[in-house]
């Protein structure tokens, strides 16, 4: 069994700033466990056979790293990018994280859970549009997450 004592997690709104995701992943591999981002990029990779047509399929998503897993919601069409990702380092593999839509299902929140120490742990990532839609959604649902250890992102909310 794979215990830890402590999580260091970064959290940032990228601005869909590819090259700025790229750099993190590499330059902070070894000093950060979990990667928080707000806004990331969604761009097209590259182009790979298509199993359907004789045209290649685009390959579109954020920056891949051989060190760090990508987690967040697959969009629902070439129309919709996710707002919140996380990168988790693969040292962290045997906490088991996963993608937690059956508790909190909402395209602006994600949710992580993992174990440790045998008991399930919960991480949040959040953004909120400048109409505060997901701060919003979160005060009218009566969301009880035990063990919810953090809970960061860019909420967009202005003091007037």
């Amino acid at each position: 069994m794979y215990c830890t004592t402590e999580l260091c997690i970064y959290l940032q709104n990228v601005r869909k700033n590819y090259a700025l995701v790229d750099t993190f992943l590499e330059s902070q591999k070894d000093s950060y466990d979990i990667f928080f981002v707000q806004e990331p990029p969604w761009n097209f990779i590259r182009h790979t056979p298509s199993t359907t047509s004789l045209e290649r399929d685009k390959v579109v998503g954020a920056p891949i790293h051989p060190d760090w897993t990508q987690v967040g919601r697959a969009p629902r069409d070439s129309e919709e990018v996710p707002r919140v990702m996380a990168f988790i380092h693969k040292r962290l593999s045997r906490l088991c994280f996963a993608l937690r839509r059956d508790v909190i299902d909402h395209c602006d929140i994600l949710l992580l859970s993992f174990f440790n120490r045998n008991k399930c742990h919960f991480l949040m990532n959040v953004y909120s549009d400048n109409h505060q839609s997901t701060v919003k959604f979160m005060l009218d649902q009566v969301i009880n997450i035990p063990n919810l250890l953090y809970m960061g992102g860019d909420f967009n909310v202005r003091d007037a």
